[in-house]
């Protein structure tokens, strides 16, 4: 039976240069011969488990608090300071009250409700396997985040290295989505609101082989830090939605080729009813609470006030936006209407994409592959299956 919600349980097939590597129940392996001790210790130059096309899932996790290097041959940890503390990058499972489910993922928090560690600062890494981007059909990478009791004190940031440490020679900070209050906790919601995708990352150009590193400073104490989680970690694959299937395998996100991707004003002239991919610039969206559901054209919805268009004073939309060929565009005849909450891809590329609270993200470009249907009575794209965000 298939049972569908935010958290993720995502099917895992990691390579490594000689056999299978995964971060699951299933049983992991180090390369023989190179190092062997899942990275603590060995010559960096010879990593113990390199991988090409795999998702850490965490899903080998059997008790809170346990650092990342005991549960995933390859990923390390660095802790910084305060060296008198074993806070870091760990286990933690999380058991829904509402319906049971349990998740499981990596957590990094400076918090004490005691207040022992007040005044204490926190500075740890956690640094994924080498990734070889050399050999991988996809140099992508990607990882769903997560946030609560936001503190301006923390930070969370994500590198990309040519050695796992801290000291890399070459450490670049890379510009990604990651979970904010703003986007990961609506107002209303739990603490921990919701898991937040950050799209596919290209590594083109990054190196042959790399890590990526999460940063993680923090002030210790009693409600002083934000709590960060990372999940499904994957390299050399599209990322896909968060969900659950129990007792099947889940299906892959489907492979598209993005290059053959259809302009907006191609997309325009198909017929409803067919599937296919297109590409567009973000370019406004329908506000929350617009005066109708439908509309006959684009100029009725202007005309009611129900366009965030660019310019626009705040943008509350967020179960859709407009795509066109023109990152400027303000013709709503040469747009798409892409529907963001009726698939867990398209709510995953809401996380991504939506306006509300982002006007950054006017000329954002976007893919998506989905069905040609009215949305609001405008041309649109419906039933997302795969998408691909670029800034």
């Amino acid at each position: 039976m298939k049972k569908m919600r935010k958290f993720a349980w995502i099917f895992m097939a990691a390579m490594t240069v000689a056999g299978f590597s995964a971060c699951s129940n299933s049983e992991d392996e180090d390369l023989p011969g190179t190092g062997g001790d899942g990275g603590e210790g060995g010559n960096p130059s010879t990593p113990s488990v390199v991988v090409k096309d795999t998702i850490y899932q965490f899903n080998n996790i059997e008790a809170e608090y346990t650092p990342i290097n005991e549960l995933c041959p390859g990923w390390t940890h660095e802790i910084i300071s305060p060296s008198d503390d074993d806070r870091t990058w760990q286990s933690k499972i999380f058991t829904s009250k509402t319906d049971g489910s349990v998740d499981k993922y990596i957590q990094a928090t400076a918090h004490d409700s005691s207040d022992k560690n007040a005044g204490l600062a926190y500075d740890w890494w956690m640094i994924s396997p080498a990734l070889n981007v050399k050999e991988a059909d996809k140099k992508i990478f990607s990882f769903y985040s997560q946030g609560a009791y936001w503190q301006n004190s923390t930070k969370l940031e994500v590198y990309v290295m040519n050695e796992p440490k801290s000291t890399a020679s070459s450490k670049v900070k890379l510009e990604v989505n990651l979970a904010t209050e703003a986007n990961a906790n609506p107002v209303g919601s739990s603490p921990f609101g919701g898991w937040v995708a950050s799209g596919n990352i290209s590594l083109e150009g990054k190196g042959d082989i790399v890590y990526i590193g999460f940063h993680y400073t923090a002030e210790g104490g009693k409600g002083k830090s934000t709590t960060y989680c990372i999940d499904d970690f994957a390299f050399g694959r599209n990322q896909v939605a968060h969900f659950i299937e129990e007792g099947v395998e889940p299906e892959p996100t489907p492979e598209v080729d993005w290059t053959k991707a259809k302009t907006v004003a191609e997309a325009l002239e198909i017929a409803n009813g067919e599937t296919f991919a297109v590409k567009g610039y973000v370019v406004g969206c329908i506000k929350n609470n617009p005066s109708k559901t439908s509309y006959k054209s684009f100029d009725e919805a202007k005309q009611a006030g129900d366009i965030e268009w660019v310019g626009a004073a705040e943008f509350t939309g967020y179960s859709q936006v407009f795509i066109a060929d023109n990152a400027e565009e303000t013709d709503g005849s040469k747009c798409l209407l892409v529907k963001l909450n009726d698939t867990d891809a398209a709510k995953s590329l809401r996380d991504a994409a939506k306006l509300e609270g982002h006007p950054e993200r006017i000329g954002m470009t976007v893919y998506v592959n989905g069905l040609k249907k009215a949305n609001y009575g405008l041309p649109g794209i419906r039933e997302i299956d795969a998408f691909k965000v670029e800034e």
